[in-house]
């Protein structure tokens, strides 16, 4: 009788993962970012799993160690400023328990930021289009992100992106019964002008109140006021751009079949007080 023999399972690292992310992007690497590299530990983390996140929480990085998951590739950031700048942050005790946790868990960060968004399509755009259920026959041009929906009233669009969220703190500024079909799509900081005379409602992520050209609430209450149907949907930041991250989960996958990847999703960080 032969002997058995098994086959080692194969060890798949992070600097393996992350090679095949850049084999597979479609265009070459941006070797000047500062965002899209390892933020912690580094590519000879053995790797048993992958999670995609909005943000680099510490809530986020804890259900995915619990779910078997120790690479963790957020879209923004991990100690709170764009940089990682962990300068400043060094004598926070927040980041000393974050950092300790990483570490005594293996846990290895890499960063896609600039490469999503610079492919073509655009994940997170795609992303949040498939959440709110925007058809790609109602696109105007391919990856214009300007739909033209069936009619229907900024109250019931807004109710509709609310449910199909999940988020608790959707902000609208408008007529609640005026008329909408002609949307134009944001997502994060991208909001877009809404004085366009093609645009009825524009969907986005965040935006200061004030000062900002052509697309504030002061422009949408003034329209509304002289009677020019407009209105503005303020979906908050992580709500506009996580659904990307399950996007990226999905593309990773198809090329990194040895361990499982998803998804840890957090939600928008905001909620509203019961009145």
């Amino acid at each position: 009788m032969s002997p058995t023999t098994t086959t080692p399972a194969t060890t798949l690292t992070a600097g393996v993962v992350v090679e095949r992310i850049k084999a597979h992007i479609g265009f070459p690497w941006m070797t000047r970012t500062y965002r899209d590299k390892f933020h912690f530990g580094g590519p000879d983390t053995v790797v048993h799993g992958i999670a995609t996140a909005m943000f680099d929480s510490y809530d986020a990085i804890r259900r995915a160690v619990e779910a078997g998951l120790n690479m963790i590739v957020p879209h923004e950031d991990t100690y709170w400023n764009d940089r990682d700048d962990v300068s400043i942050v060094s004598a926070d005790p927040a980041y000393k328990l974050k950092v300790d946790y990483m570490r005594e868990h293996n846990v290895v960060v890499f960063r896609m930021h600039d490469h999503m968004h610079a492919h073509k399509p655009d994940w997170i755009y795609v992303g949040l289009a498939r959440a709110l259920g925007l058809k790609s026959e109602w696109e105007t041009a391919p990856q214009s992100h300007y739909f033209h929906l069936p009619e229907t009233t900024l109250g019931e669009l807004a109710g509709d992106y609310q449910k199909r969220l999940g988020d608790k703190a959707i902000r609208v500024v408008g007529d609640p019964d005026a008329k909408v079909s002609r949307l134009h799509l944001g997502v994060g900081y991208a909001t877009p002008s809404i004085n366009e005379p093609n645009v009825d409602v524009v969907v986005s992520g965040e935006l200061q109140e004030s000062d900002g050209f052509l697309d504030s609430p002061a422009y949408v209450l003034d329209a509304t006021t002289l009677g020019i149907p407009k209105g503005w949907i303020m979906l908050g930041h992580h709500i506009s751009e996580e659904q990307g991250m399950l996007e990226m989960a999905r593309w990773i996958k198809a090329f990194t079949p040895e361990v499982p990847v998803q998804l840890i999703r957090t939600g928008g960080p905001f909620w509203a007080p019961r009145g």
